[in-house]
């Protein structure tokens, strides 16, 4: 695949912090706290949304959950955190590469060929290496198969 690489992971959680105070230092707080408890989070987004607050959701190993969940509760107040939810069920599919980053269309093409599979992307990340997205855990399959016919041709 001339230097690209897919890879999945399964067993993965998403997390969602709503509504928080959209200031400096927030995620610096959120992050920070769940690093300093041994978590290591696989993949984050964060969005505002508006009116002085912002949505923070992020990816963690399904096993890691119950812990996680349990720093959020205490941040919740600190942060001024409306709500937090959590989907388990899902998994992180992505395409690397360490020139990635000069070679324009790898994202289009990876959300395109997911698409011809019916696969919903819940979140995205991309990176100068790396295109990461979080989808519901029983597409991988497809999702695998979808990513190697899209860029076999590479090769």
């Amino acid at each position: 695949m001339s230097g690209l690489t897919i890879r999945s992971e399964t067993d993965i959680a998403k997390v969602t912090l709503g509504s928080v105070a959209d200031t400096p230092g927030i995620a610096a707080e959120l992050f920070g706290r769940l690093g300093a408890e041994g978590f290591n989070v696989e993949l984050m987004v964060a969005t505002g949304g508006g009116q002085g607050r912002a949505d923070i959701s992020f990816a963690i190993k399904k096993d890691e959950l119950d812990g996680v969940l349990k720093v959020l509760e205490r941040l919740k107040e600190e942060l001024g955190a409306q709500s937090i939810s959590q989907r388990i069920g899902m998994a992180l599919v992505g395409v690397t590469g360490h020139d990635l980053a000069k070679r324009p269309g790898i994202a289009g093409r990876m959300f395109r060929s997911l698409s011809r599979y019916g696969i919903n992307i819940d979140m995205i990340s991309t990176g100068l290496s790396s295109v990461t997205c979080v989808i519901d855990e029983r597409m991988v399959g497809e999702a695998d198969t979808a990513l190697k016919e899209e860029f076999s041709a590479d090769e």
